[in-house]
């Protein structure tokens, strides 16, 4: 994200009030992506539909959409860190006309494995209309592409192009979603939702298209980067598993779990505190995108000039410690705004849920989650730095830590009760945190003399 982040850090450089305003808000939206957009719009969507829709109906579409979401961006977890790292490469290369034909590529590899999964799941293990499996199953094919062009889109220099495409196919799916649900029912309601994720991966399309466009056909070059960075594309699979093992250990094992239709499960107890918890993401991921990622980038990038430009040891040094000083910076930054957020929504939690019909053991949870939602969000910040250093390995503990630790603190809070629930979560984030922070920073201090001791002592 750190290139289209280059373009927000423009609208601070106004030292305004408004420019700071819109690149905050340019920044949530862009780094919070389509999974806090659609918990959104699903959460006002359940509050307008509740008086005239059969709740039977209402809950089978957000669990569909849901499960969607989980297989998509586990699914889609090990191909995007390939092409970031593979577009990444290109873009050092100053061959930018061969990216845009390995979008193509990634849209038909995702699109034709969310096909194979959809239609395994929904039309092999799930009963309803037709209809309605039918669309369910697209909507697997369609989010995966989703999630392969938010690869793209940051390094699109127009981010409000990118505001506007979001903005436009989630007002569609919400109008979809309304209008069809009132005269079709469930299939209604999917193809809603259908029709406006369709529009988004259209607009998307064209945004990247006009960044990078280039008249020629798609390319799988970057299916050899599977092999050569296998570490990475683990790491985008178990990050994904680690922050979503906990829901269907829920949906299996807690007493609240229910089968909701075929091989669809649900836990309603946990499920809506969790997932409005995880709303609380959106300015964290501002403040990362903006003050963390984008300002080590350059500071990384100014490091790493000087190297090729053979300076001096003392200049070397004092580039390292500025890059450092702007990460401390950034992340102190991060911590006070994100954790003001959840400070704020702790102590506001009782009469914030009480207000939306939910009980005091889902305010519970959801006090439990926030605090798991912050610290995601720093694991975020760090691994990014881990990322930029290459230390894979290291990163792919931390993401492994996230997973188990998720998953056997779950078991265990399900094993013993409900005022447990939540604690696999924040304990696996806070566990894969403090292994992160003890990494990024021995590797920090390390740089310099990693960076000369990887090279050839002749050539």
């Amino acid at each position: 994200m750190a290139g289209i982040g280059f373009r927000l850090i423009r609208l601070l450089d106004k030292q305004s009030y408004t420019g700071a305003m819109q690149a905050y808000g340019y920044a949530a939206l862009v780094g919070s992506g389509p999974w806090v957009l659609s918990m959104m719009t699903l959460g006002l969507l359940g509050v307008a539909l509740r008086a005239t829709q059969a709740e039977a109906e209402l809950d089978q579409f957000f669990v569909a959409v849901t499960h969607v979401f989980a297989f998509t961006l586990i699914a889609t977890g090990p191909l995007q860190m390939i092409l970031s790292r593979y577009a990444a490469d290109r873009a050092f290369a100053r061959e930018e006309s061969r990216v845009f034909p390995s979008y193509l590529g990634a849209l038909i590899v995702v699109m034709g494995g969310g096909g194979i999964i959809g239609a395994g799941f929904f039309l092999g293990g799930v009963p309803g209309p037709l209809l309605f499996r039918y669309a369910a199953m697209a909507l697997v094919m369609v989010v995966s592409a989703i999630w392969i062009s938010t690869v793209y889109i940051s390094a699109v220099k127009d981010y409000g192009a990118v505001v506007r495409c979001f903005a436009i196919g989630y007002a569609v799916s919400f109008g979809g979603v309304w209008l069809g649900g009132r005269g079709f029912g469930l299939s209604g309601m999917m193809i809603g939702f259908l029709l406006g994720q369709i529009v988004l991966l259209m607009t998307l399309f064209r945004v990247i298209f006009s960044e990078f466009g280039a008249r020629a056909g798609p390319s799988f070059e970057f299916w050899g980067y599977f092999m050569k960075h296998r570490i990475l594309a683990l790491c985008g699979l178990v990050y994904n598993l680690g922050i979503w093992i906990d829901k269907p250990l829920h949906w299996w094992l807690s007493t609240d779990g229910a089968q909701v239709a075929g091989l669809m499960w649900a836990a309603p107890l946990y499920d809506e505190a969790v997932y409005l918890s995880f709303l609380s993401v959106a300015p964290g991921m501002a403040v990362f995108l903006l003050s963390v990622e984008t300002s080590f980038a350059l500071h990384y990038e100014r490091f790493f000039r000087q190297v090729t430009g053979k300076a001096t040891l003392s200049e070397l040094r004092a580039s390292k410690h500025a890059m450092i000083g702007a990460l401390q910076d950034g992340l102190t930054k991060m911590l006070k705004f994100q954790g003001g957020v959840t400070l704020l929504l702790v102590l506001s939690a009782e009469p914030l849920l009480a207000g939306l019909g939910l009980g005091a053991v889902q305010t519970h949870i959801f006090q439990m989650t926030l605090v798991g939602v912050f610290l995601l969000v720093v694991l975020l910040a760090l691994l990014t730095v881990l990322f930029y250093l290459d230390r894979l390995k290291e990163a792919l503990v931390a993401c492994s830590l996230l997973a188990v630790c998720n998953a056997w603190g779950t078991v265990l809070a399900l094993w013993a009760d409900e005022r447990w629930y939540g604690l696999g979560f924040t304990v696996g984030t806070a566990v894969a945190v403090v292994y992160a922070t003890h990494q990024a920073n021995h590797w920090l201090s390390r740089l310099d003399y990693e960076t000369f001791s990887a090279q050839p002592l002749y050539s």
